[in-house]
């Protein structure tokens, strides 16, 4: 019998052991189900603000807005400074096409969390993918200014560009990359690869 997407919530919140949970549960409208593995982890770990970024994604893919923002400002109060947060908020605003949203938690990510090359680094690929070209190079630089040592940031940045058709943005990128590290023939297995699968994730 199939498993409504509600009754699968019920199931993944018993334990482990008890849960009865088989393929037929995997099937079914992705978005739905997408809302119910954000729930299941939500459950599993409820203090996560990470977490409650996903669950408010998956809200945001199904067309539940309201749902969506009081997930985001769980999220927000329970961690504050984490980038990594207000990026996974970012980057849900842009899969659904709310850029002034977006471009809002990209702007609390900066400011609460103003050294995270990282997360600066993963937003800036976000925004390039999302066609905000140049709020993506700005982050980009800012990434790379608090470390020019650590080429792999770039060479995802490089990759999305390649994705997005934009040469201009890769070649800039991969020179930079490749002023750190000439020597590193790991990266420029990874630049060849880049640019021969037109920026594909292997």
């Amino acid at each position: 019998m199939r498993v409504g997407w509600m009754g699968l919530v019920m199931a993944l919140a018993m334990p482990l052991s008890a849960q009865g949970v088989d393929e037929a549960s995997f099937r079914g409208d992705p978005k739905k189900l997408a809302a119910t593995f954000a729930e299941r982890a939500r459950i599993l770990k409820p203090n996560d603000s990470r977490h409650l970024a996903a669950l408010g994604r998956a809200f945001l893919a199904n067309g539940e807005r309201r749902k969506a923002e009081e997930v985001f400002l769980q999220a927000k109060v329970l961690d504050a400074k984490d980038g990594e947060t207000h990026r996974l908020i970012m980057a849900a605003w842009l899969r659904s096409g709310q850029k002034t949203e977006a471009l809002k938690a990209l702007d609390d990510m900066q400011l609460l969390d103003p050294k995270n090359r990282k997360v600066f680094a993963k937003g800036a690929v976000d925004l390039l993918e999302a066609g905000l070209d140049r709020p993506a190079q700005d982050l980009m630089e800012r990434a790379w200014a608090l470390d020019t040592g650590d080429w792999e940031p770039c060479l995802a940045f490089v990759r999305a560009a390649l994705r997005k058709h934009r040469p201009d943005i890769a070649a800039k990128w991969s020179s930079r990359a490749v002023i750190m590290k000439p020597q590193e023939e790991r990266l420029w297995r990874e630049l060849a690869l880049a640019y021969a699968d037109g920026g594909a994730e292997r």
